[in-house]
C-alpha cells in the first residue's frame, strides 16, 4: 500500500520529477565528460585539471543531494525527524573531510606537475576549494531556518497528538 501512496504523490508532482531527472541527466553528462577527458588527455595537467573537475562535479552533487534531502523531509514531508539534524551534522563533516582530502589532493597534483603548465596551477587549485562552496555556503545559511521550521513541525505534532 505504500508503494502505490509514494508513486501516486510522485505522479502528481510531475513538473519536480521532471526537474530531478533533468538534472541528474545533466551531472551525469558532465562527470562522464569528465571521464572521457582524463582518458583522452596527454599530459599530466590535462588530465589532473579534468580530474579536478571531476572531483568538484561529484561534491557539488553530494552537498546538493545533502540539503535537497533535508528540504524534502522538512517542507515536502512535514515530518519532524532527526534526520535533519544529522544531515546537518553529515555535510560539517562532509566538508571538513572535502577541504582536508583538496589539501593533500592538491599538495600531490603540485608534485606531479610539468613546469610548462605551472602558471595554470593556482587556477586548479582554486577550482577544487571553490567549486562545491556555493552549495555549502547556502546550505549553511538556509540550514538554520530548516531546522527551526523543523522543530516548529515536531512541536505542531506533538500538539495534535
Amino acid at each position: 500500500m505504500e508503494v502505490k501512496m509514494l508513486f501516486r504523490k510522485t505522479i502528481k508532482n510531475w513538473p519536480g520529477i521532471i526537474f530531478l531527472m533533468a538534472l541528474a541527466g545533466i551531472m551525469a553528462w558532465l562527470m562522464t565528460g569528465d571521464i572521457s577527458e582524463m582518458q583522452a588527455a596527454t599530459t599530466n595537467y590535462h588530465y589532473y585539471k579534468n580530474f579536478i573537475y571531476l572531483i568538484d562535479n561529484i561534491a557539488r552533487t553530494y552537498f546538493f543531494c545533502v540539503f535537497f534531502s533535508m528540504v524534502i523531509l522538512t517542507y515536502v514531508h512535514k515530518q519532524y525527524s532527526k534526520w535533519c539534524v544529522r544531515l546537518f551534522y553529515l555535510v560539517g563533516a562532509s566538508a571538513l573531510v572535502y577541504f582536508a582530502f583538496a589539501g593533500v589532493f592538491i599538495k600531490h597534483v603540485y608534485g606531479l606537475m610539468e613546469s610548462a603548465y605551472m602558471d595554470e596551477f593556482p587556477q586548479m587549485a582554486h577550482r577544487l576549494y571553490t567549486g562545491p562552496l556555493y552549495w555549502i555556503l547556502v546550505g549553511y545559511f538556509f540550514t538554520p531556518k530548516i531546522l527551526k521550521d523543523a522543530r516548529r513541525l515536531k512541536e505542531e505534532q506533538e500538539l495534535t497528538v
